[in-house]
């Protein structure tokens, strides 16, 4: 799409000018854009084409209909198409929206591949489903406590089709049937309190209830269809399926012992192997996410103070002249400090980003409107411990701190060629098209992201950035792997000092290829947050007050087809 170079922010070096003249600016063009017709806003129905037609797929049977699993190939066309057009005509008067947008047009594009030609989700996967039991209760003693015997539930869930495993250096994959076998349960009432495992209702000559888990394989109802198919395509880590990604802590243990399959382990301990914690309770879910949603609010709201001060977070690399605290440091040191910044907005903006799906689905709206998919389990935290950095050098960054969110679709052409006997499992060459398949998609994310901005960017430079930690990590197992010997007789503090030396050297040395796109294209002019505590209180720029929130608007679009037109993002 036509980008804009609206300032001579390489050129001039006198003061730069206020970010909302910035933003105003940019909002101008884009309207003219949009008249002229080179530029489309972002209309949600138009724009996730796509994947709706993913899902009207994946909603309609096709293990028995050889035809209609071949016209797969068909399907991804249609999204390859329509994801190519929707990236390169979509922006947005805000470089968030704008950003979201192509990011979504490839992402798109990656679910098809994934789920149409990598994995065959009809035949193979599975997800933890509930369902109520209910069987006649004995006649109510007079004594407080009381054991409930009679009440049989037993059940069985029967699937046919091939299980996906969840680990993804292994590549294993066991076919057949799969039978799920419910042993009775005994409610125990003690002190006026059920088992916390059996959650019953106990009453006089009527019945008791209790929850049964099962794997639930593709169903059979066109809703439950739709539903099972909605599911797989939001539920990116997977929690509750059989390809859950191997980060994340199984379910709790009184799900785990009746479905199997899961980690009993992290089951138990409700922690994964790379520090990933599960909640078991909406009040832990609570105690986790409000207080530091508040904090990382006022956290958000100094950083974007501090960038808000510095042309760079403006244009990208310019030659405006500096504020004084800034133009005093040295060029590495102010690299540094840009760096550091960016790195922090990006951390603290994506935590913020994830904290949405816990306190909106599974606090505010609860159990009552999204029955199982509130319960808390399903709300992992998306970061690994920080250990993983110190013991696992830049591998460990990427591969275990780093949020996982979208580690099942960067896996699954390696898995794919595993599975096929292309590569052989935990070999150099799997783990080589394992890193190039997962820093290569991930660049063509953000890289994708970067098409759509208004401003004048670099997409090459994301790919560029992600290929970098790729390298990276072959270097410094390489490396350990020549220096084994000698590595493993130091001291664990002075190898832990080492990898995060390596870690941070290589970070700081490749990060501004995409710290410099994102500010190129505007992406720090977004405003997260609609009240500024900061900025109220003066420590803002000119012009600045408690209300931030003003660069997105909405209206009627009218497109060149009725399709293309609707309500729309501007």
């Amino acid at each position: 799409m036509p980008s804009a170079q609206l300032f001579p922010h390489l050129s001039s070096t006198g003061a730069p000018p206020l970010y909302y003249d910035v933003r105003a600016a940019y909002i101008k063009y884009f309207h003219d854009r949009v008249k002229e017709g080179s530029v489309r806003p972002l209309v949600p129905h138009y724009h996730l084409g796509g994947m709706f037609l993913l899902l009207a797929y994946l909603s309609i049977p096709h293990t028995t209909r050889p035809w209609l699993y071949k016209a797969r190939w068909v399907v991804l066309a249609i999204i390859t198409w329509h994801s190519w057009k929707t990236a390169w005509e979509t922006s947005s008067q805000s470089a968030g929206v704008a950003l979201v947008a192509s990011l979504v047009s490839a992402w798109s594009w990656v679910m098809g591949c994934v789920w149409l030609v990598f994995c065959r989700p009809q035949f193979e996967a599975k997800r933890v489903e509930k369902r109520i039991i209910r069987a006649p209760a004995t006649e109510k003693k007079e004594s407080e406590e009381q054991n409930i015997s009679n009440a049989d539930f037993a059940s069985e869930a029967d699937g046919v089709g091939h299980e996906i495993s969840s680990n993804v250096a292994a590549g294993n994959q066991a076919n057949g049937i799969s039978t799920i076998k419910h042993r009775s349960k005994k409610l125990h009432r003690q002190n006026g309190h059920s088992d916390p495992e059996v959650k019953g209702e106990v009453y006089e000559n009527t019945v008791v209830s209790s929850k049964e888990y099962f794997w639930q394989t593709y169903p059979d109802t066109f809703g439950e269809r739709l539903n099972w198919a909605t599911d797989l395509l939001v539920n990116f880590r997977g929690p509750g399926w059989n390809w859950a990604i191997p980060t994340l802590p199984s379910p709790p243990i009184s799900i785990t012992e009746q479905v199997g399959e899961f980690d009993k382990e992290s089951a138990r301990t409700a922690i994964s192997t790379t520090g990933v914690r599960r909640f078991d309770t909406r009040e832990e879910v609570f105690r986790f996410y409000v207080p530091r949603f508040i904090a990382y609010y006022f956290i958000a709201d100094f950083i974007k103070v501090l960038m808000m001060k510095d042309p760079y977070f403006l244009f990208g690399p310019t030659t405006y002249a500096l504020p004084p605290y800034l133009a005093s440091l040295s060029p590495v040191s102010l690299l540094l400090f840009r760096e550091t910044l960016s790195g922090a907005g990006i951390v603290i903006l994506i935590e913020m980003a994830f904290q949405q799906a816990p306190l909106g689905f599974c606090l505010f709206l609860g159990p009552r409107v999204l029955g199982q998919r509130a319960d808390p389990w399903y709300y992992a935290t998306s970061w690994g411990s920080f250990s993983n950095i110190l013991d696992k050098g830049l591998a460990g960054l990427w591969g275990r701190w780093w949020h996982q969110t979208f580690r099942f679709c960067f896996s699954a052409p390696t898995q794919f060629f595993i599975r096929n006997n292309y590569v052989s499992a935990h070999s150099k060459y799997a783990k080589l098209v394992g890193g190039l398949f997962a820093f290569g998609i991930s660049g063509l994310l953000h890289s994708a992201g970067s098409v759509s901005q208004i401003a004048h960017t670099k997409p090459l430079n994301s790919m560029l950035f992600f290929m970098m930690q790729a390298l990276g990590i072959s270097l410094q197992t390489t490396f350990c792997g020549v220096f084994k010997s000698s590595i493993a007789s130091l001291p664990k503090t002075m190898r832990r000092t080492g990898n995060f030396a390596f870690v941070m050297t290589w970070l700081l040395s490749t990060g501004w290829l995409l710290a410099d796109d994102f500010a190129r294209g505007g992406v720090w002019l977004v405003e997260p947050l609609p009240i500024s505590p900061l900025r109220g209180l003066g420590f803002g720029v000119e012009g600045d007050s408690w209300w931030a929130w003003s660069e997105m608007g909405s209206g009627w679009y009218s497109g060149n087809h009725w399709w293309e037109s609707g309500l729309a993002l501007f």
